[in-house]
């Protein structure tokens, strides 16, 4: 094989001459460079290939809300009095069928309006009774019809509660329950009066802040949602007067991928900024008679996919599926670690 020759000028100024290598020992030695390359790319996408189809162990929830029981026959579209029947069999679904690791209640538990308080109080313990029969682990937000006749401590009294929020980590997932039910004069607690339309104060934003701020995918639960709904009579209404800041809390945090509520007698979906937004029904709606929800929550901590599906049952079925990711500084860090090395495979 012939070699072949270059001249370079030497520091000295006189001509030095060298011989450029056999073609064939060139292309071993670029291969010896570039099968480190090749090997580390190919356990690359292995890797990729081989958890991308890891899930963390599923996480299945159970949502009940606005039971607004009372003793009337029909109020409205409430079918107040048939609370006690609809909420059991809600129970021995969970119990017996669903089997979820939590459930939590929607508010608005008693409708209460014009009660006496002690009437409420007596209905109150007459369907959480119901309620506490679940096997799985109960959480509870509370709704504007809850303190239509009682104060906010004798409901949180009654329920067994010592606060109105609260959250819990199950499996990878974190779940909030905030408190949507406070004066917006003052930032006070709502009492024993009539309102429809839901408020978040200073203190509970703050400590929705502290709450979602993980880095395990987050759902919020809320009695109003923070997205405004169609009502029964399919008209778009607010459900919190300062929903914008509320909104502005959970979209500082891209863990946050859900809020579940209820309040709206019909349920629905909807989409704000990257979170998904899901409605149950009122049980005793008589056009969604034994309405409530089950989640079934998937989360893949390599590609960070969140994956919830919805079923809403009752007369009134829909199913809701929502998927999205959640932005990783390590996620970041590996994919641009794979562009690298994919970039230096065709270089």
């Amino acid at each position: 094989m012939p070699r072949y020759a270059a001249r370079l000028k030497s520091t000295a100024g006189s001509m030095t001459s060298f011989v450029l290598p056999n073609k064939g020992i060139v292309a071993v030695c670029i291969l010896l460079i570039l099968l480190p390359c090749v090997v580390f790319g190919y356990d690359v996408l292995q890797t990729i290939e081989d958890r991308a189809s890891e899930v963390g162990a599923p996480v299945k929830v159970g949502f009940s809300p606005d039971w607004e029981y009372g003793s009337r026959k029909k109020l409205a579209h409430k079918l107040t009095n048939r609370a006690p029947e609809e909420l059991e069999k809600v129970v021995t679904y969970m119990n017996d069928v669903y089997q979820p690791d939590i459930v939590v209640g929607g508010g608005d538990y008693i409708e209460s309006s014009a009660v006496k308080p002690e009437t409420a109080k007596r209905q109150l313990r007459e369907i959480n009774a119901i309620f506490s029969r679940l096997t799985a682990p109960r959480l509870y937000a509370l709704g504007n019809h809850d303190m239509r006749s009682l104060a906010k401590d004798e409901v949180l009294s009654i329920l067994g509660l010592s606060e109105a929020h609260t959250l819990r980590d199950i499996g990878q997932w974190r779940l909030v329950v905030i408190d949507t039910n406070f004066n917006k004069s003052d930032d006070s607690h709502r009492n024993a009066k009539a309102y429809t339309v839901g408020y978040v104060s200073r203190q509970e934003l703050e400590w929705l802040e502290q709450a979602v701020t993980t880095d395990r995918p987050t759902i919020v639960f809320s009695h109003h949602s923070p997205v405004s709904t169609y009502n029964i009579d399919n008209v778009l209404t607010e459900n919190i007067t300062n929903a914008y800041e509320l909104r502005s809390v959970l979209e500082r945090h891209s863990n946050v991928v859900a809020v579940v509520s209820g309040h709206t007698p019909r349920p629905q979906f909807h989409e704000y900024a990257g979170i998904s937004y899901f409605v149950g029904d009122t049980l005793v709606n008589e056009f969604g008679l034994g309405a409530f929800a089950t989640l079934d929550l998937l989360y893949n901590p390599f590609s960070t996919r969140t994956d919830i599906r919805f079923e809403h049952y009752g007369n009134n079925r829909q199913s809701y599926h929502a998927v999205s990711f959640i932005e990783r500084e390590e996620r970041t860090r590996f994919f641009r670690m794979i562009k690298k090395v994919l970039k230096e495979m065709e270089e």
